[in-house]
């Protein structure tokens, strides 16, 4: 679908379900029960439809509902940045176990 013409159209969706989808995401990337790229997509798409909410949404925003979605999409962000870094973190952990028992050493640093 064309973004331009996505976003001359109005949206039924609410900054409330936005929000309350957005945490839902955040709990599930705790749980590990969603991969991290999924909840990467997820988020591009929040981020698309927060657009739309605020400009043709069915209500009319107010800066504190503003500053809600975007505090809850920025906590959205965090989480998987969060979730990378275990990621990374278990990683390693995985390959040093295999180096250590295979008996290999790390190459000294220069």
């Amino acid at each position: 679908m064309d973004d331009r013409g996505e976003q001359d159209e109005p949206t039924q969706t609410t900054a409330d379900g936005l929000m309350r989808l957005a945490r839902s995401v955040v709990e599930l990337l705790g749980e590990q029960a969603i991969d991290s790229r999924l909840g990467t997509k997820l988020l591009k798409r929040l981020d698309k439809e927060a657009k739309l909410v605020a400009e043709h949404g069915p209500e009319v925003l107010s800066k504190a509902q503003k500053r809600s979605l975007r505090e809850v999409l920025e906590a959205l962000e965090h989480a998987l940045h969060q979730a990378d870094a275990n990621t990374l973190v278990s990683a390693n952990a995985r390959l040093r176990s295999t180096d250590e028992t295979t008996g290999k050493k790390a190459k000294p640093k220069a």
